[in-house]
């Protein structure tokens, strides 16, 4: 009978107890609309750069980063300028690879984006060649040497 009256009690301060108590911990957002610049990093054949480090410079102080971030898994970054018109840069790398790009913000002008072109593929066969013919050069170069070291001896 204790233990249905205990049971009975608890039941009513429940239902009765105002229902703020149970929210002690509440969170709060505050928002304010602001001029944002989204980035979005990628691969030329179109994978995002996930968790590539961000890099971001200023027009006023090219040798200073303002700000540094990482991507999300999309390759997606977002900031905030400061009320600097000119042009800023943003350095977006990953294992090896990267991209610069400047924005220009204007006062009143539309955000701009510039970024080098992708390579083409007279570009890359040309790096292709020109790698093969270095390892080609290395390795005719080591042949000799090997021949060269026991005639010394």
């Amino acid at each position: 009978m204790r233990c249905n009256l205990a049971l009975l009690f608890a039941l009513v301060v429940g239902i009765i107890a105002p229902v703020h108590v149970a929210h002690s911990h509440a969170a709060v957002l505050d928002a304010d609309a602001a001029h944002a610049i989204r980035l979005h990093a990628r691969y030329d054949t179109g994978a995002p750069m996930a968790h590539a480090q961000v890099i971001i410079y200023a027009p006023d102080d090219s040798e200073q980063a303002w700000g540094l971030g990482v991507a999300d898994r999309d390759g997606r970054y977002e900031f905030i300028p400061d009320d600097i018109a000119g042009r800023w840069l943003v350095q977006v790398r990953q294992a090896g690879h990267g991209v610069s790009a400047y924005v220009e913000i204007g006062e009143d002008a539309p955000v701009l984006i510039t970024s080098p072109a992708p390579d083409t593929w007279g570009q890359r066969a040309l790096m292709v060649a020109l790698v093969a013919w270095g390892a080609l050069g290395t390795a005719l170069y080591a042949r000799s040497r090997r021949g060269r070291s026991d005639a010394s001896a």
